[in-house]
């Protein structure tokens, strides 16, 4: 027990030393967003959206500190540093948590090594996102819940929870159940609301042209046009399952590698795979079961309920009910102890080799490799003319910092013109993204001015199943 005791915090610390040396070359798109919008150094105003309220005032804060001492990092692999830490401290929490319930510790150190390398959160946990500090908020003001004396703190915590993202609200049903009845559960919800209250009141006024009481809740409960809430049982029922098991196994076996590492890692998962089955097989009869907390049932429950209707095809949402699932599921099975720690190679094994490895790599982010690529055909100060900025464009022109991206909203003949020929002053082509150059070229005036200019020989394109990436080039 000793000898365990003296390993317990290198072994728990071990997901945050991977988070932090393996981040992932899959950005997620809105991550991407984020560290575009931080590196312009917009008003704060600016920076202010309904969903994740402080979430790139907070990116702006630490990529401003880390210039401050000198460390010139990209915005986007700062966030990426910071969420790989606070992923790394809600390991420790959740150990916390399940050891207050009474789980043995060697137990809880393999439960919360499954919640530390399930896919979803490995995943998020190397990426830039709102959802990963929220978590961490939640999970302290779970604890600070659970004693009399910290109950202002605990609120406090949840107020940044829901400042970081909107779903942390939900929380607020289980820290009312958490306490005990009367004074402190007024104080509880006055405490958190109120300031997170003022503070969407502030940011509303201080982006709006006019603020008006019913913009102000239009502008709150703002969400993207494909979001919205689904009423199929059956479907949903489905797509929560799905959703549940993607939280845990990731990947896909077309991703596979196939590189010495990949191969060596595939040989350990057989061999850990293996030795899972084994001794799964041989206690599955010794099985015991006992009540869940009520206060961790309520906050799986709650936001599980909520996203079978809200988007249930989206896994990343699922992640606020990850934490309370794993301390579920480990305060209710007994006698699990060795299929457990025989579960927690195979799952870091499966995810490593299926996921995050090959997410790792920039080559196999399509819009990440082609916008490397570019870097030597894209000198500084090259004027590249677009008309949408969609998500690819985000990773190509982030990546493509040293290029002059022009937006044209509605191409325009005499406007590519006159940066034609500002382009020939400067001894360089102009380059036209495919957004512009299908409106320009379904015109016939515009295909007469792309018969004069283009030169098709020089044309940068690339074509997969799910990208198209097309750069004319204009001399």
């Amino acid at each position: 027990m000793a000898k365990l005791r003296t390993w317990r915090v290198p072994l728990l610390g071990l997901p945050l030393l991977i988070y932090c040396v393996l981040p992932t070359r899959n950005f997620y798109w809105d991550g991407v967003a984020f560290a575009i919008k931080i590196e312009k150094r917009p008003p704060v105003a600016d920076l202010l959206y309904p969903s994740h309220l402080i979430y790139m005032l907070w990116g702006s804060w630490l990529y401003r500190l880390c210039e401050a001492v000198g460390l010139h990092a990209r915005a986007l692999f700062v966030m990426q540093a910071a969420n790989g830490v606070l992923a790394g401290l809600c390991v420790f929490l959740l150990d916390k948590c399940l050891r207050r319930k009474g789980v043995p510790a060697g137990l809880s150190a393999a439960a919360v090594l499954i919640f530390a390398f399930a896919a979803s959160w490995w995943k998020f946990a190397s990426d830039a996102n709102a959802y990963i500090p929220a978590i961490f908020f939640l999970l302290c003001a779970y604890l600070l819940a659970e004693r009399p004396e910290t109950t202002v703190p605990a609120a406090l915590t949840h107020a940044g929870a829901m400042l970081f993202h909107q779903l942390a609200i939900l929380f607020l049903p289980v820290a009312l159940l958490t306490l005990k009845k009367g004074r402190s559960r007024w104080t509880y919800a006055a405490t958190a609301l109120i300031p997170v209250a003022a503070a969407y009141a502030f940011s509303y006024r201080a982006g709006a042209d006019r603020a008006t009481f019913a913009g102000f809740l239009s502008w709150v409960t703002w969400h993207a046009p494909d979001s919205n809430f689904s009423f199929s049982p059956v479907t949903n029922a489905l797509l929560s399952l799905r959703g549940t098991f993607r939280l845990f196994f990731g990947g896909k076996v077309g991703d596979f590698v196939g590189d010495g590492i990949s191969k060596a890692v595939f040989l350990a998962l057989i061999a850990a795979t293996a030795a899972f089955c084994i001794g799964s097989w041989r206690i599955v009869r010794g099985l015991k079961f006992s009540s869940p907390p009520v206060t961790l049932a309520a906050w799986a429950g709650v936001y599980s309920a909520f996203l079978f209707f809200w988007m249930p095809q989206n896994t990343f949402y699922r992640l606020f009910y990850l934490p309370p699932l794993i301390a579920v599921l480990f305060t209710t099975l007994r006698g699990v102890d060795l299929p457990v720690r025989l579960f927690v190679p195979a799952l870091l094994l499966w995810n490593f080799a299926f996921e995050i490895y090959p997410q790792s790599r920039a080559d196999l982010n399509a819009p990440l490799s082609f916008a490397l690529a570019q870097r030597d055909r894209w000198p500084p100060g090259t004027p590249i003319v677009f008309s949408r900025f969609h998500p690819d464009l985000w990773t190509i022109s982030y990546f493509n910092q040293q290029a002059a991206w022009i937006g044209m909203p509605q191409p325009d003949l005499d406007q590519l013109e006159r940066h034609l020929e500002e382009a020939r002053k400067d001894h360089q082509p102009l380059w036209v993204e495919q957004t512009t150059y299908e409106p320009i070229a379904s015109d016939p005036n515009g295909r007469q001015w792309l018969a004069a200019h283009e030169q098709p020989t020089d044309l940068i394109q690339f074509h997969d199943a799910k990208h198209v990436f097309l750069f004319h080039c204009m001399k």
